[in-house]
């Protein structure tokens, strides 16, 4: 087994670095399919006040929330952060 380290050592000096690809920009989210589209002001703001103009059936998660797997995309989710402020709008 000790013999071949040094084998190992010299395959490894030899080996290319592989470059990490870079984070692509996010693409920009279609949240037309569920009613979404015109509620991009909330985000930033308290999910309290704003949640009257939520779409029926939208879904409201907290950082602690238990959701389902389940993808229905005409589902509105909205994200909110400990503080009760909501981060993201996503479908599904």
């Amino acid at each position: 087994m000790y013999r071949f380290t040094p084998i190992f050592l010299l395959l490894a000096a030899c080996a290319d670095t592989v470059e990490k690809p870079r984070a692509a920009e996010p693409a920009p989210v279609d949240l037309s399919l569920c009613k979404g589209d015109e509620l991009g002001e909330i985000v930033g703001q308290p999910v309290a006040t704003v949640s009257h103009l939520l779409p029926e059936g939208a879904r409201v998660i907290g950082p602690d929330s238990l959701v389902t797997q389940d993808y229905r995309p005409n589902r509105l989710n909205v994200s909110t952060d400990k503080a009760g402020l909501v981060t993201r709008l996503s479908c599904g």
